[in-house]
C-alpha cells in the first residue's frame, strides 16, 4: 500500500506539471473521441488528424458478397472481428486461414443448415451469425503485412484500414469500431452487429465464440423472456487459463492484482487484459467513444469505462497458449509492466480523482 501511496504522488507531481504546461500555454488538451465527425486538418482536437494522421486507406481484400438472410436468419447477428496489427508478417496468414475456416462454418453464405436455431449449444454444427466480416486495423506496419492481407484468397469479407503511423493496440481497435459504427446500416433490435476483438497472433481459439455468445444473449435478455435485444451493451471477455507455465501467465497475475488495488477493487475482474472480447455495437460505440489509453493497458480502461457506464460484463475461461514473436515480449516485458502500471495510476487519477476523463 506504501508503494502504491508513492506512485501515486509521483504521478500528481508529474501531471500537476503538465497541466500547468497546457494552461501557461493557453492550450486546452485534445479530447480523444474517435468517433468525432469532424475529419478536417485544420482542427487541432481531430481524433482522425491527432491519432491517425490525416490520411486512412481502407481496402478490401477479394471479398465475396453475403446473400440476403431469410427472415428466420435474420434473427442471427452479424459479426464483425477487429484485429489490430503491427508487424505480423510471419502470422497474419496463418491466423486469416485458421479464423476462415471457422467462420465458413459459422455464417449463412456458407452453410444450408436448415433451422440454425436448434443447434445452439453444439460447437461442430450451429449457424451462429447471418453475416461474417474481418476487419484489420495495420497499426502503421513497416513490414509487408499489408501485401500479404491483399493477397490473401479470402472467401469472406476482409478488410484492411491503414493508419501512417504506430499508435497502439487501443488507437488500433478504436479506429476499426469506428469504420464499423460509421458503416453501420442495421438498428434492428432483433439482429444487430457483434464485434469480437482478437488479437493477431491467433492466441485466441475461436472455438469458444459459441458458448460467448450463449452468455452475451443471457445479458440481452428482455425480461427473462427468450427475446434478445441487441442494442443493449452487454461484454463476455475472456479469462487465460494456461495449461503450460508462462512467464507472461505469472506476470498477469501481478499486474492484475495492481489494478485490484489501483481501482479499490471496482474491476471485479480476473483477467483485464486479454484481448478476446465480444460485445454488442453499442457496448463498442459507448467504450471506446472517449477511450484515452491507446497502448497495452487499454483493455484495463475498456473494462473501467464499462463499469463506469453500466454496461454488464460476463466472464467465460478460454485455454490459452501464448504465440511465438510476441509484441510484449519483443517490447520487454519489464518496460511494457511498468508502462501498464502508470497507465492504471492515470486511469485511477484521471476518472475517480480529478475527474478529468469521463
Amino acid at each position: 500500500m506504501r508503494v502504491y501511496y508513492v506512485l501515486l504522488i509521483s504521478f500528481l507531481i508529474v501531471e500537476l506539471q503538465g497541466t500547468a504546461g497546457w494552461i501557461s500555454s493557453g492550450i486546452s488538451r485534445p479530447r480523444v473521441n474517435p468517433f468525432s465527425s469532424s475529419s478536417s486538418s485544420s482542427s487541432p482536437s481531430s481524433f482522425r488528424d491527432q491519432h491517425f494522421l490525416s490520411t486512412v486507406k481502407s481496402t478490401t481484400a477479394n471479398s465475396i458478397p453475403i446473400p440476403t438472410p431469410t427472415i428466420k436468419e435474420g434473427l442471427l447477428p452479424r459479426l464483425v472481428i477487429i484485429i489490430p496489427a503491427y508487424n505480423e508478417e510471419n502470422r497474419i496468414r496463418s491466423t486469416l486461414e485458421c479464423y476462415q475456416d471457422f467462420l465458413l462454418k459459422k455464417s449463412i453464405s456458407s452453410n444450408n443448415n436448415d433451422d440454425p436455431g436448434d443447434n445452439d449449444n453444439d460447437i461442430s454444427s450451429a449457424i451462429l451469425f447471418r453475416e461474417v466480416e474481418i476487419v484489420i486495423v495495420d497499426d502503421g506496419s513497416i513490414d509487408s503485412t499489408c501485401e500479404i492481407i491483399q493477397n490473401f484468397p479470402a472467401k469472406i469479407p476482409i478488410r484492411t484500414i491503414s493508419m501512417e503511423e504506430n499508435k497502439g493496440k487501443g488507437a488500433a481497435i478504436a479506429r476499426g469500431v469506428q469504420y464499423i459504427v460509421d458503416n453501420n446500416t442495421d438498428n434492428n433490435k432483433s439482429t444487430g452487429t457483434l464485434i469480437l476483438t482478437q488479437d493477431a497472433d491467433g492466441s485466441g481459439d475461436l472455438i469458444y465464440l459459441n458458448d460467448m455468445l450463449v452468455k452475451l444473449r443471457k445479458l440481452l435478455q428482455v425480461d427473462g423472456s427468450s427475446f434478445i435485444d441487441w442494442s443493449i451493451p452487454g461484454i463476455v471477455i475472456g479469462n487465460r487459463n494456461y495449461k503450460i507455465f508462462s512467464s507472461r501467465g505469472i506476470t498477469r497475475i501481478g499486474f492484475q492484482t495492481c489494478v485490484r488495488i489501483l481501482t479499490m477493487n471496482k474491476l471485479r475482474i480476473q483477467d483485464s487484459q486479454c484481448g478476446y472480447k465480444l460485445m454488442t455495437l453499442n457496448a463498442s460505440k459507448k467504450i471506446y467513444k472517449n477511450l484515452h489509453l491507446q497502448g497495452w493497458s487499454h483493455d484495463v480502461e475498456v473494462l473501467y469505462r464499462a463499469k463506469i457506464l453500466n454496461i454488464p460484463i460476463d466472464e467465460m475461461s478460454i485455454d490459452w497458449k501464448d504465440k511465438d514473436g510476441s509484441k510484449v515480449v519483443e517490447s520487454g516485458i519489464i518496460k511494457v509492466s511498468f508502462q501498464m502500471l502508470w497507465d492504471v495510476i492515470r486511469l485511477r487519477w484521471n476518472y475517480s480523482i480529478v475527474k478529468r476523463w469521463k
